[in-house]
């Protein structure tokens, strides 16, 4: 399969003779599309099922409906388990090739609602099934789905997410789905993160399968995990800011989520140019990523020259549109961020507030797109929910997955279905 392409767009592609200034930058990377006919890596699954009391009625009927749709998208050279967790844990269906499907479906349907919740201990059940089958060239993912707060077994959420991320360093990822308003985000987010996973808040239990859906599909379509960026300013060039919310590796690279058919990648950078009078290398970037059916890392770089000109011929260099939009959804992932600081401390109004301003200065200020208006229409949609829901947290958990999702290149709506839904 041909390779991603990686380019770098400056906001403006020239810079004013003798001038310093504050350039933003966008490193973009391009994965192919998605071919007719798609011949991915085997999925090696592990769902990880919340029973408790809590998940009673409609939200254990749409959780058993999302496991049984997984079922349904599976081929036979796919595996999956499913964990059940509730004050103990239970290996329902132990890790088994997905080849009789209505007996994997049927044990599905069996599946009733029990008391606490033992979170970490289910988690580390769903990792145990994938773990026995590891294979570097497969696709290994647990899926842990809660409606609930860790309560019994390991409850600190630094421990939880360092075990994550263990297991993500031996090749087995981990993507969370938080159902309703009482599940622990700083938690699941937390898991998610470590784990190079997805993170979906579910305000409603109907959304299940259409979340299921967006993580298979995205999985079936990976053709590149454990991505690292490496930026390299030259000179006495500063990087003085990376707009998305992103890990770094142990050396200092940014940790990139996983790279999907179809679906680019973007790192907004904020450079600190000093003053110059001939073209000039300003920064140089390096991304490394392993690819499921090779042994041995991939790598590319690229590098951004910037022409001088004098101040009146900048004209000619007029701001990059796409740059624009990209720079737009980041900050308006930081004015959730900000949101969620005034909303842990009470107020709601300002809140609110913050997300009313930035939504009302982005679309008087960034160019005119789709991404554009469906984010503008999400702001004013959240800071109504701050305004109006007050103590209550969802608003806070919705405000924290489409923050997540933004700072991994997804739209803020990516996976989370209609507004105004109530669970």
């Amino acid at each position: 399969m041909t390779q991603p392409t990686l380019s770098i767009l400056p906001m403006h592609g020239a810079i004013a003779a003798q001038r310093s200034l504050t350039l933003d930058v966008l490193v973009k990377i391009t994965p192919p599309e998605i071919p007719a006919q798609l011949d991915r890596p085997p999925l090696n699954l592990g769902f990880v099922l919340d029973r408790s009391g809590s998940m009673g009625g409609a939200k254990i009927d749409y959780a058993r409906q999302a496991v049984i749709y997984g079922i349904e998208q599976l081929l036979p050279s796919d595996r999956l388990s499913l964990t059940l967790f509730d004050t103990h844990v239970h290996t329902e269906i132990p890790s088994t090739l997905a080849i009789d499907k209505h007996r994997l479906i049927d044990q599905v349907r069996r599946i009733r609602p029990g008391s606490s919740t033992a979170l970490h201990g289910g988690w580390v059940n769903g990792g145990m099934q994938v773990g026995q089958y590891l294979n570097p060239a497969h696709l290994n993912r647990v899926i842990v789905l809660s409606d609930g707060l860790a309560n019994v077994g390991e409850t600190n959420p630094d421990a939880i997410a360092q075990d994550v991320h263990g297991l993500m360093q031996r090749g087995i990822t981990t993507t969370t789905l938080g159902v309703g308003a009482d599940y622990d985000d700083a938690l699941l987010e937390a898991m998610a993160r470590s784990g190079d996973g997805n993170f979906f808040h579910i305000t409603s239990p109907e959304q299940l399968p259409n979340i299921f859906e967006t993580e298979l599909q995205g999985l079936a379509t990976t053709v590149g995990h454990s991505l690292s960026l490496t930026l390299s300013p030259q000179g006495t060039v500063v990087l003085s800011d990376v707009l998305n919310d992103l890990a770094r590796t142990p050396e200092g690279s940014l940790k990139l989520p996983n790279l999907t058919l179809g679906d680019p990648l973007y790192v907004a950078l904020r450079l600190q140019i000093p003053a110059l009078d001939t073209r000039t290398e300003v920064l140089q970037v390096h991304l490394q990523w392993q690819a499921p059916d090779q042994s041995a890392p991939q790598r590319l770089s690229a590098s951004l020259h910037l022409p001088v000109v004098s101040p009146e011929q900048m004209s000619d260099f007029p701001a990059h549109p796409e740059v624009q939009e990209q720079v737009a959804l980041l900050m308006a992932a930081r004015a959730r961020q900000e949101a969620i600081t005034f909303a842990d401390q009470g107020d709601f109004d300002a809140a609110s507030g913050v997300l009313r301003r930035y939504g009302a200065q982005m679309a008087a200020a960034a160019p005119a797109s789709a991404a554009i208006a469906e984010e503008s229409a999400a702001l004013a949609d959240l800071s109504v929910a701050f305004e109006t829901e007050g103590p209550s947290t969802l608003a806070r958990k919705r405000a924290k997955a489409e923050a997540y999702h933004l700072n991994r290149s997804r739209t803020s709506r990516h996976g989370q279905g209609p507004r105004n839904q109530t669970p």
